[in-house]
């Protein structure tokens, strides 16, 4: 029998139909956990829980609540493992920011939710439970997805759908991977958020510079660029007067690809050398939410763009892989 500490932030899994539509309703999933067929391999363990109140939306989670959670976890490291109960929406950011601030906690962490509630007709809540308790058994010391029929790594993991059996992939992953160390170069974090401001662009056909520029003008601690396929952009000169006085700031630039699986490398093609030849970091294959949730924590952490370009580079799960 092993230990266990559930936390259940809320998300459609625990919800009702209310009039209004689907509504949180308290016990909803230790229900399920009790009295499923399915799942009874679950009360073999010592459970303990810990509900938010209220239950949250996972499309009202903040970079607080990434660190409110982290906080909570090393405060029970002394068990088996921890599940979080999560909703869908946001759930790769989460999965993202809890693999980097738990990077040196050798602990089990996994994360589920459902696209339908867990009492719902024909639900793919009690298969993702089911998985995550094998996931928690299994004992990776690690932060890790459980949905849609996968285990996934917690730093590589996106939304792609919000179809019932296509919603979660982790692009560009090979699960012969699983065997390679989860947290090689592991980062102990501060515990406080700072919030930060970094800034978003997708670039197409046409786009005006001004919201580039006004990130570079409004001294923002660092800029991520979705670039076309493998981290190209048209010729522009403003594109590359912006950029060259973002380096000239110290005010960091990462390029990722739009597209779903694809590695960036600004010398593969000559439309990728006006991010080469001013100091832009390639994102390598990693997700949005990886990418974007890394920045996060590093621009919290650290001063200066050095810092945050060498902790970008630094493997603190499996974002690199």
């Amino acid at each position: 029998m092993a230990h266990f500490l559930i936390i259940n932030t809320g998300g459609t899994i625990g919800m009702v139909a209310g009039e209004r539509g689907l509504e949180p309703r308290d016990g909803e999933i230790e229900a399920a956990l009790a009295e499923q067929p399915a799942l009874h391999d679950w009360q073999q363990h010592e459970l303990s829980w810990q509900h938010w109140d209220p239950l949250l939306d996972s499309s009202d989670l903040q970079p607080k609540h990434w660190y409110d959670l982290a906080a909570t976890i090393r405060a029970h490291a002394d068990i088996a493992g921890v599940l979080i109960i999560h909703g869908t929406d946001t759930l790769a950011y989460t999965a993202s920011a809890l693999s980097y601030l738990l990077s040196d906690l050798p602990l089990p962490v996994v994360i589920t939710g459902s696209m339908l509630p867990v009492s719902a007709p024909g639900t793919d809540a009690i298969a993702n439970l089911q998985l995550a308790l094998i996931a928690l058994l299994d004992a990776k010391p690690e932060v890790v997805v459980t949905l849609a029929g996968q285990l996934l790594p917690g730093s590589r993991v996106t939304k792609i759908s919000t179809e019932l059996d296509h919603s979660f992939a982790a692009p560009t992953w090979d699960a012969q991977c699983w065997h390679l160390p989860a947290n090689p170069q592991p980062m102990s974090i501060g515990t406080a958020w700072q919030p930060a401001a970094v800034g978003v662009i997708t670039l197409y056909p046409g786009i005006p510079m001004d919201a580039l520029m006004s990130m570079v003008d409004r001294f923002y601690r660092a800029i991520v660029i979705n670039a076309f396929g493998n981290g190209n952009a048209a010729k522009d000169r403003a594109l590359q007067r912006i950029l060259a006085k973002a380096m000239e700031k110290g005010i960091p630039v990462f390029v990722r690809s739009q597209c779903l699986r694809a590695m960036v490398s600004f010398r593969l093609y000559a439309a990728g050398a006006v991010f080469d030849q001013n100091g832009a970091v390639a994102c390598g294959a990693m997700p949005f939410e990886a990418v974007i949730t890394k920045l996060q924590i590093l621009c919290s952490e650290f001063d200066n763009s050095e810092q945050i370009i060498a902790g970008f580079k630094q493997q603190l799960a499996r974002e690199w892989q």
